[in-house]
């Protein structure tokens, strides 16, 4: 047969023969022998992986580099979501209108949905992961503003060629549910209000690191978002109650599943958001979520609809509940718990939430074993409510509350004015 006809199969078949007739070897291996064999194997594989890993990491940023020019710009903006474009979008407008010409990357399509970008602004996609910010980290720009954390911590690297990094905050917040190093190795930080810039602060402090450029910006979404709450909206037949958490492990639905959903739908009409990143990190709770008898769902890109029309708000420590409080001037309940900040800053900060104590005038905690009960505080929270007590707080809390885009796009000229 053909088959057997080539050398290299004969002499196979021979080894096979051999190996088979061989007789059994005897031998013996003491326990400690065995034992050192077994760690100097596995630990031969394991470096062998990561070692096979970082060699693939590095390979594939190589071949990046080799088969992509480096894009050069003055002002570059990062945005790695479609949820960030409201971030952005306003410093934007802002310095479009004062004639400064910006790269946008976007690690998604922008597609006819999208609200167009603004004169003298140039779009350029670039991958989502890794091979984007290998991108990312060989880009020639003189100033790179984001609102993603962690730089030169995860993947996301310093590139030599950019001389200054900028991060925005997308939300108020006070930088104790974030990883660790969060903020440490940017220049720039475009602080929300005065907590998150006290707690930076403290951080450097107990980490002895050089202290950042800390700017007074707010949250520039608040802008435009102030405006469409002051539009009249069509009247509820009974009350609205909003349930909009975050994701992960302090999450209301996480941590409580979806029967409390279902006691408040029995007196009041609900509308649910889930967290987009749930869908990803949990898709079978997502699943349950959605498909909750009795209440509306709402995966608007965008939740100013749905904030503008309803009339309380249930979450946890999901920023919108700012939003919700400061903008749209309404009650909200959160359930009160000590949160879990092992592995987060918080952990370094100690102590509790400080928006949290500050802001429970009008977003009411409540107690973790009340979540099933959640329906009996919704009425006397309505009634305790106070606008005036709202638009107090939000102006010791937020940093240019209604003008925080234009307060970053000068900031950001000023920046590249020193720059230059």
């Amino acid at each position: 047969m053909r088959l057997f006809s080539r050398p290299h199969t004969v002499g196979l078949l021979v080894l096979t023969h051999v190996c088979l007739l061989s007789p059994p070897a005897h031998g013996y291996i003491d326990p400690g022998t065995g034992s050192a064999l077994v760690y100097v194997i596995t630990g031969l594989v394991v470096s062998l992986f990561f070692g096979a890993r970082g060699l693939y990491y590095r390979m594939s940023e190589l071949a990046f580099r080799r088969g992509y020019k480096h894009q050069k710009c003055g002002l570059a903006i990062h945005s790695e979501d479609p949820r960030y474009e409201i971030t952005f979008l306003p410093v934007i407008r802002a310095l479009s209108a004062d004639g400064v010409e910006l790269t946008y990357f976007t690690m998604y399509e922008r597609d006819q949905s999208f609200e167009p970008l603004p004169q003298g602004v140039s779009h350029h996609v670039i991958a989502p992961g890794l091979v984007g910010y290998a991108y990312l980290n060989h880009l020639q720009a003189q100033l790179l503003l984001t609102t993603t954390p962690q730089l030169d911590v995860m993947m996301f690297r310093r590139s030599k060629t950019v001389k200054h990094y900028a991060h925005i905050q997308h939300a108020l917040g006070e930088s104790r549910y974030v990883r660790p190093y969060a903020y440490d190795y940017f220049d720039t930080i475009l602080c929300c209000g005065p907590i998150f810039k006290a707690n930076l602060r403290k951080m450097e402090a107990i980490r002895a690191s050089s202290p950042k450029q800390l700017l007074e910006t707010g949250v520039p979404h608040y802008d435009e978002w102030l405006e469409s709450a002051r539009e009249d909206r069509l009247p509820n037949t009974r009350p609205l109650i909003l349930i909009a958490p975050s994701w992960g492990p302090l999450s209301l639905f996480e941590c409580f599943g979806t029967d409390f959903v279902k006691s408040i739908a029995k007196e009041y009409d609900v509308v649910v958001r889930p967290h987009p990143q749930i869908r990803v990190s949990n898709p079978t709770l997502y699943d349950e979520i959605i498909n909750i008898e009795g209440v509306t769902v709402n995966t608007d890109r965008t939740p100013q609809a749905v904030l503008k029309q309803a009339d309380l708000l249930i979450s946890d420590i999901s920023g919108i509940m700012h939003e919700f409080a400061f903008i749209y001037e309404k009650p909200v309940i959160i359930v009160d718990r000590v949160m879990q900040q092992g592995g987060l800053e918080g952990e370094l900060l100690g102590g509790d939430s400080d928006l949290k104590e500050r802001c429970r005038d009008i977003i009411v905690p409540i107690a973790p074993e009340e979540i099933h009960s959640i329906a009996t505080h919704i009425e006397s929270t309505f009634k305790k409510f106070s606008k005036d007590r709202a638009r107090e707080l939000r102006q010791e809390l937020v940093y240019n509350f209604g003008y925080a885009g234009r307060a970053a796009a000068d900031q950001v000229q000023e920046l590249l004015r020193c720059l230059s």
